[in-house]
C-alpha cells in the first residue's frame, strides 16, 4: 500500500466503561506517521468531533477484532463508521467508536479511536495498552480476503515499528476471553497458524 500519514485526533474506548477526562474539552492534535501503510482520518468519514470521556494510555500490544455481524459492503465505509460512532455513543455509551482502526473489505484502513485513549469491549478483557484492529463482517462466516489480510500485516508492521512492540504480542480478542468467538474462526486461523506474526516479524527485518 502506498505510504502515508496517519492523523489520530480523537478517542478511544476501555474495557472498564467509559472515563472521563475532567470537564474540560479536550483537543486532540497528535498525529503518528506510520510508513508504508495508507490512512482515512476521521475527517475523511465524517467523524463527530467528540472532547470528553477518554482514557489515557501507552499501547503495548496489538490486539485483532472482528465486528461480528456480516458485512456485504451494501453501504459505503464512512456510512457505516458514522453509524457506529452514533450507536457506539448512544446505545452503550461510550464516547466513540470502540476500535482504533477499522478495516473494511477492499482492505481499506479507516481510523477509528486515536491511540492515546484505550479502546472498549463488552466482554470481560481490559483493553488499556492495547492497539484495537478490527475488520468489518463476521469471520465465523465470511471468508478474510488476500487484501485484508495484507492490509492486515502492513498495518501491523507499521505499528510494532513505530511503538517497539514484539509481534509475539499481536494475539485476538478470544485469547484474552475464551467466552468470544471474535474475531472469528477464519480470521483467527491466520494467528493459530503464524501467518501474520512470521511475515510481520520477516517485515520487520
Amino acid at each position: 500500500m502506498a505510504e502515508g500519514k496517519l492523523k489520530l485526533s480523537h478517542i478511544l474506548i476501555g474495557s472498564a466503561g467509559l472515563f472521563l477526562i475532567g470537564c474540560a474539552s479536550t483537543k486532540i492534535t497528535k498525529t503518528i506517521e506510520l510508513p508504508g501503510v495508507n490512512i482515512h482520518t476521521r475527517a475523511e468519514w465524517g467523524s463527530q468531533t467528540i472532547a470528553t470521556g477518554y482514557k489515557p494510555h501507552q499501547v503495548q500490544r496489538i490486539t485483532l477484532h472482528h465486528g461480528g455481524v456480516e458485512f456485504s459492503g451494501d453501504k459505503p465505509t464512512p456510512q457505516y463508521l458514522r453509524e457506529l460512532q452514533a450507536w457506539s455513543r448512544l446505545e452503550k455509551p461510550w464516547p466513540d467508536i470502540p476500535y482504533h482502526f477499522i478495516i473494511d473489505l477492499q482492505g481499506e484502513i479507516w481510523e477509528g479511536r486515536p491511540l492515546q485513549y484505550a479502546g472498549d469491549t463488552n466482554t470481560n478483557y481490559d483493553p488499556s495498552g492495547h492497539a484495537l484492529i478490527v475488520l468489518l463482517g463476521n469471520y465465523e462466516v465470511q471468508e478474510v480476503t488476500p487484501v485484508q489480510l495484507t492490509a492486515i500485516i502492513n498495518l501491523m508492521t507499521a505499528l510494532t515499528k513505530a511503538y517497539h512492540l514484539n509481534p509475539d504480542e499481536i494475539k485476538s480478542h478470544k485469547d484474552y476471553d475464551p467466552s468470544t468467538l471474535c474475531p472469528g474462526k477464519n480470521l483467527y486461523r491466520y494467528l493459530q497458524d503464524g501467518t501474520i506474526v512470521s511475515k510481520v516479524k520477516r517485515r520487520q527485518q
